[in-house]
């Protein structure tokens, strides 16, 4: 029997584009093993999987105490492969496959969303878009929370384009889970469901139909939610909704353009545990804010909105050269689907309600992070977004082209 028959055309045509990523990452994986690091968060997030396989103890940056500074689901994803695999060679590669699995699901995801929104030619343009981002390919090899909340972020985003249509109690408990998983995987999608309910708003859901599915949303997150409570509660004394590792980040972001001088930089004692020194710091940082802002209002402002966006979106996530790829490649391939920016904003203007969920959650994710230190890493969850809108300014370049080819053949 023929594939054909078997399959739709065009899932045997991404069928062959998934593959033909998945090769690329697989030969990434063999051929740099280990030379895939960046020697930052990527090897805490290793030592703080064996550090709970060998103690039972949540650790991150200190191993001598319990951390609060990370959600823990990353750290424990890591720790189940090792446990199956062991934490050599053998169980970082099995960790780095596994990545690609899900990178390419996420390719998946990428085209469902654009045929959601747009139509099938679109859908294709962006899985080859997504599937051979050299940042994409790349990503998979670190670890970093980068790959599993880039899957996250955009399968929340598809089943809630799907799920508001007809939405239900059940359909929102699935999205209350996914939701729940994204939080323990990166708190920075903690505001998602005021998104969500803005979207609903749009659509013009029934509130009786809002009511029930927002108030199952909630129980779900409540209850997975609910031991990470407790533990925090344990170890710190207080109530700790999601992470508590704001402090530094925050502090850095308060000098413009990252630059410290002698004169510029604040001196502060540090507490007796890492959590009291985030508390030190958070202080620190909105003290020097409110200074910063008296001095030079605009200037300040500026940094902070202007600027900050800037180093989100102006650069790739390709900090280390594979394959011999140089940064013009990448960057070209990266301000491609930066194309999508303009693209979305035009969407918007067409049919608001459509394309608000997407475009809220570019908007938000951009907030978040300029209120921080923010740089190219923080962008790459949202360029599976762009690349839904990037290909469909391709697409309709394309239609235009070969329609006129058409009539004259």
């Amino acid at each position: 029997m023929k594939a054909e028959k078997l399959l739709p055309k065009h899932w045997i045509w991404l069928l062959l584009i998934i593959c033909g990523s998945f090769i690329l990452k697989l030969f990434l994986i063999i051929i740099y093993k280990n030379r895939l690091n960046l020697s930052s968060d990527d090897l805490n997030y290793i030592k703080s999987a064996v550090a709970f396989l060998k103690t039972g103890i949540f650790t991150f940056h200190n191993y001598n105490e319990p951390t609060v500074f990370v959600m823990p689901l990353y750290p424990l994803f890591l720790a189940t492969f090792f446990k199956i695999f062991g934490y050599g060679i053998l169980g970082l590669q099995a960790v780095r496959v596994v990545q690609a699995i899900i990178s390419c699901a996420s390719i998946l995801i990428v085209f469902l969303i654009s045929k959601k929104l747009f139509n099938l030619k679109t859908a294709y343009i962006a899985a080859i878009f997504y599937a051979f981002y050299i940042p994409n390919i790349v990503t998979v090899g670190y670890f970093l929370t980068e790959t599993l909340f880039s899957f996250l972020l955009i399968y929340i985003i598809y089943l809630s384009l799907v799920f508001v249509e007809s939405p239900g109690k059940f359909k929102f408990a699935v999205l209350g889970l996914l939701y729940t998983v994204a939080v323990l995987c990166r708190p920075t999608i903690a505001l998602f469901p005021v998104l969500l309910l803005i979207y609903c708003l749009l659509r013009k859901v029934k509130y009786t139909d809002l009511i029930a599915s927002f108030m199952t949303f909630s129980l779900v997150f409540i209850l997975i939610m609910t031991p990470w409570w407790i533990r925090n509660y344990k170890e710190y004394g207080e109530f700790i909704s999601l992470s508590a590792a704001s402090g530094n980040p925050m502090l850095q972001g308060t000098y413009v353009d990252y630059k410290q001088t002698p004169e510029s930089t604040v001196y502060y004692k540090l507490g007796n545990n890492a959590f009291q020194t985030n508390k030190i710091e958070v202080n620190v940082a909105k003290t020097r804010m409110k200074s910063e802002f008296k001095k030079d209002f605009w200037g300040y402002l500026n940094w902070y909105t202007v600027k900050k966006t800037i180093y989100l979106w102006y650069s790739a996530f390709y900090w280390k050269h594979f394959f011999g790829i140089g940064s013009i490649t990448v960057l070209v391939m990266h301000y491609i689907l930066l194309l999508g920016i303009p693209v979305l904003i035009y969407c918007l203007f067409k049919n608001l309600r459509y394309h608000i969920l997407p475009a809220s959650i570019i908007i938000y994710f951009n907030i978040a992070h300029c209120y921080y230190m923010t740089f190219d890493r923080y962008a790459f969850p949202l360029m599976a977004i762009l690349s839904v809108y990037s290909a469909y300014l391709f697409s309709s370049i394309f239609s235009k082209i070969l329609k006129p080819q058409m009539r004259i053949s």
